[in-house]
């Protein structure tokens, strides 16, 4: 067969278009281009199988032949029958023409033009390489990819899909090509399916928007995020009254309801999405139910696509992997995308592979703006809307990162390739040596069927000999024998000799304790009973004094290296780590101490009563009693007491005082109650906020937000910056506008800061109005300052409140949670427990306690409480969470609690208990206490009840 020249319509075409729905639905319009141009040419298009219903609509005329092949993701001998299939149809069809139509260089296309030779061969780009299969090609199939292709229809890298496809066709006729739209005609039996399937759901045709908010079967990490989704359809429904059907393919399920669960529990009045999983031959219902739709929401997917066909408004979300080539052909709607340097990465993220910062960049406020106007504006034209936001220095940066991890994976590839090559070269040596080695092998089988002849010949002798040495054996095992019984018989005399003399000793010194016993009183073994027994108890009591000393000595020298330890640090010789440290094994040493204390202070009073002078005729049974209770506390009550304590607080994952109990977790809030007063704002209190920070840009902004983001209408927010040398002066004034009053000026440290916020709001409160200071590293929850607000109104006699915390790491992961039991004032007398970032108080109480207290910089918390108790205030724990305190390396909680944070708590037991304020047994017992409680009220809100 003789190719023919471009210009002359071949008899018979084949194209090779191997990609998925969405470049087949872009490939459309060429191929009516062709059909247009090439009336009598017999136009052959290959195509994967699931496309094969939904092809023959969108370009009647054409024939369309399926194949199971995914190149991509299969190499060549994958499926030997299913190739041999593909080339006797290409061998049958006699092709003039053979053109490699898919968006990216295939093995595939290589191995079907090799059949047909003497065709025309063209290819769509000049990339010659199939990235991952070529070796494989060259290797199973003895083909050069470089070689079939002579004629190249070279492309701009960015030039989006469809031009592509036209350039190819123009080639191909060598002529301009004049595209032909796509002429969708759904089938009947399509539309009834379609309209019976919204008739169940409640659904009008028109009256609602079709989201396919997955599409990540090839790539995943093109898809904007599910909650993203969520937010936007909530919006369409509550502003556009249209109901959401979400789209997908069945294996999708999970992420979609996911989804669908998110849209629904946001509004009570809200209709659920309806949900829609389709298989792969299900496309024609799938292009029904977009046909009846108001708009398309979604990922660039194949159903993006079909929508621009059907003629529907299109709003889709945009990432950077391809960009631009799947630019639907749409005649109305919105594309939305973030243009970074980093484009065209073929979505191999150079920063990661879960959520890509060209998709993330794309806010939920970008997407309802875009739906907005394309239902404000249905038929306003087709457009690309870039969002950009980033500085010039972050986006320098990415594209000198995404520069080197592009030549990074080159290289990578480079060498991959190479291997390849050399694993193909390696296994054909292989079995050059394997037939070698099989050969040697029958050699040495004959030599070893010679040599077991000879050793079976060698095993008869050696049986023989073996014969003989056994026989030797047994003989001289006979004789030995007869000598060790003569020997046990002699040794057995002497035995019986000895115990006869025995016998009667034991018998002498019988009869001399009977006589005796006979001259003592007769209650004489009761009273030697209880002297046996006190003795025994005595000398328990000394082993266990001794133990108590050695644990004194060894508490002593650590004391001393915790000493010298703190000096180092203070000098600037020592590490923060190593005081921690010390500063644990001291927290456990003391209650090693204290235990041992108690031990040694109740044995002591029992041995006092026993050794006690009395002549009452019940002393005996009261030193029994004594003797028997603290036995029974020794060995019962006390073993129980710490086994339930173990079992209940130290097994459980929750413990108050710990500050990490698992890894980093996503930061979950609690669901707070409805507010009830939200649209009455005079009803609501005021609340003032004032935000201390040194240093913290790392954390401030984040603070700032999760206080302004509230939206609470009364709101008298401060931040006090005692002159940061960082970005925190910059952060501030960002969201001035939101602020009620800011400064960032030298002060006199925390409580200071505070003094000054809280200054510029107290003239402006009433005595109800509420208080609360929030560290410029910790958050609060969302919804917390309607729900405290409510709280207060609803409970006029209700002074102070405290909720439970949340721990977060220094990326707002949660690595812990403090459950916190009912409040009880004896326990805030000994030990401070509350968490400061979900405290809030009214107006009227900061009056009466006298404000805050700025000798105080790191328990100043626990002094405003402690006087908020003593100026009789009520305070009340409230079951939610509602803030997370921040654990990182440079918070002052960490770096001064065995420093100055020891002396301000000693301060504050002191003004409730004077002299006392060291009884560390009490204090333990507290901290017990609390820890035993905490971990029941957690353990009654995992039953999900609020106690």
């Amino acid at each position: 067969m003789t190719a023919r020249p471009p210009h002359v319509a071949p008899a018979v075409a084949l194209l090779l278009k191997l990609d998925t729905l969405g470049d087949l639905v872009l490939f459309a319009p060429a191929l009516g281009a062709l059909r247009a141009a090439w009336p009598t040419t017999r136009l052959c298009v290959l195509i994967r199988r699931p496309y094969v219903d939904l092809a023959t609509l969108l370009a009647p005329g054409i024939e369309f032949f399926p194949t199971t092949f995914d190149p991509f993701a299969q190499g060549p001998a994958a499926d030997d029958v299913e190739l041999t299939r593909l080339r006797r149809l290409v061998e049958s069809l006699q092709p003039d023409l053979v053109a490699a139509a898919t968006s990216r260089r295939n093995w595939l296309e290589v191995a079907l033009a090799a059949v047909a030779p003497a065709a025309r061969h063209v290819a769509l780009g000049a990339d010659a390489n199939d990235e991952f299969f070529s070796t494989q090609l060259r290797v199973q199939l003895r083909l050069d990819a470089a070689q079939v292709f002579p004629e190249q229809v070279a492309v701009p890298t960015d030039e989006p899909d469809a031009q592509r496809n036209l350039r190819l066709a123009s080639a191909l006729l060598g002529r301009p090509a004049i595209p032909v739209p796509a002429t969708f005609t759904l089938p009947s039996a399509a539309r009834a399916t379609a309209r019976e399937f919204l008739s169940a759901q409640g659904l009008a045709p028109g009256r609602y928007v079709l989201c396919a908010a997955a599409g990540f079967a090839n790539v995943t990490l093109k898809t904007w995020p599910a909650d993203r989704f969520a937010a936007t359809l909530r919006h369409a429904q509550e502003r556009h009254g249209l109901p959401t059907l979400l789209v997908g393919h069945e294996h999708e399920r999970t992420h979609l309801e996911s989804l669908a669960a998110t849209s629904r529990t946001s509004t009570a009045a809200l209709v659920a999405p309806a949900l829609w999983l389709g298989h792969e031959d299900s496309l024609p219902t799938l292009a029904a139910l977009i046909a009846d739709s108001a708009l398309f929401l979604g990922n660039d997917t194949g159903a993006m696509h079909l929508a621009a066909a059907l003629d529907i408004p299109v709003v889709a979300i945009f990432g950077g992997g391809t960009w631009a080539r799947f630019v639907p052909l749409a005649r109305r709607g919105l594309v939305l995308v973030q243009p970074l340097p980093c484009f065209g990465c073929g979505w191999d993220c150079a920063f990661g592979d879960t959520a890509a910062p060209c998709l993330s960049g794309i806010t939920i406020a970008d997407a309802i703006t875009a739906l907005d106007d394309t239902l404000a504006h249905p038929d306003a034209p087709f457009a690309v809307r870039q969002i950009e936001r980033l500085p010039a220095s972050t986006r320098d940066l990415i594209a000198a990162s995404s520069s080197r991890y592009r030549s990074l994976r080159t290289e990578h590839l480079a060498r991959q390739h190479k291997l390849e090559a050399l694993t193909a070269f390696d296994r054909e040596k292989d079995a050059a040596i394997l037939e070698k080695e099989l050969s040697i092998a029958e050699k040495e089988r004959e030599i070893d069927s010679k040599e077991r002849e000879i050793n079976s010949k060698e095993v008869e002798i050696h049986a023989k000999d073996a014969e003989i040495i056994a026989l030797k054996s047994v003989c001289d095992e006979r004789e030995r024998l007869i000598f060790q019984q003569h020997a046990h018989s002699k040794e057995l005399e002497h035995t019986l000799a000895d115990l006869t003399a025995r016998h009667a000793s034991a018998l002498a010194d019988q009869t001399q304790f009977k006589a005796t016993l006979s001259l003592l009183p007769p209650d004489i073994a009761l009273a030697t009973q209880a002297l046996a027994d006190r003795a025994v108890h005595i000398r328990n009591i000394e082993a266990l004094v001794i133990l108590r000393d050695r644990e004194i000595v060894a508490l002593k020298a650590l004391l001393a290296e915790r000493d010298q330890s703190l000096e180092n640090y203070a000098t600037g010789h020592g590490s923060l780590e190593q005081a921690k440290r010390f500063g644990r094994l001291l927290a456990e040493k003391e209650a090693v101490l204290q235990v041992l204390n108690r031990a040694c202070a109740e044995r002591e009073t029992v041995i006092q009563q026993l050794a006690a002078d009395s002549t009452d005729s019940t002393a005996l049974l009261r030193k029994l009693w004594l003797a028997a209770t603290a036995h029974a506390r020794a060995q019962w009550w006390r073993p129980c007491e710490a086994w339930l304590f173990t079992r209940v607080v130290e097994k459980y994952w929750m413990q108050i005082g710990i500050l990490r109990h698992h890894a980093p977790k996503p930061l979950i809030w609690d669901r707070l109650p409805t507010p009830r007063l939200a649209a009455q704002t005079r009803s609501l209190p005021q609340i003032a906020v004032v935000t201390p920070s040194y240093g913290q840009e790392k954390y401030l902004e984040r603070t700032m937000l999760s206080i302004l983001d509230q939206q609470y209408p009364r709101l008298l927010y401060v931040v006090q910056d005692g002159g940061s040398k960082d970005q925190s002066p910059a952060i501030i004034a960002r969201h001035a506008a939101r602020l009620h009053a800011w400064e960032s000026a030298r002060d006199a440290g925390q409580a200071d800061a505070i003094r000054r916020g809280f200054a510029r709001l107290t003239p402006e409160l009433g005595p109800d109005d509420l208080m609360a200071w929030l560290n410029s590293d910790d958050l609060i929850g969302p919804g917390v300052l309607h729900y405290v607000a409510e709280y207060f109104a609803a409970h006029p006699e209700v002074d102070v409140i405290y909720g439970h915390r949340i721990i977060i790491d220094e990326n707002d992961g949660d690595v812990g949670r403090w459950i916190m039991p009912r409040h009880d004032p004896h326990v805030l007398e000994w030990i401070d427990y509350v968490p400061q970032e979900t405290l809030f108080w009214r107006k009227r109480a900061w009056d009466l306690a006298g404000g805050i207290d700025a000798s105080f910089q790191f328990a100043l918390d626990w002094d405003l409480l402690a006087r908020f108790q003593q100026a009789g205030c009520k305070l009340v724990r409230v079951p939610y969470f509602l803030g997370a305190f921040r654990v990182h390396s440079e918070q002052k909680t960490s770096q001064a609690i065995h420093t100055v944070g020891a002396d301000e708590m000693a301060r504050i037991r002191t003004r409730f208990h004077g002299p006392r304020q060291d009884d560390w047994t009490t204090i333990d017992a507290y901290a017990r206490r609390t820890r035993f409680r905490g971990a029941i009220v957690a353990r009654l809100l995992a039953l999900g009840i609020r106690w």
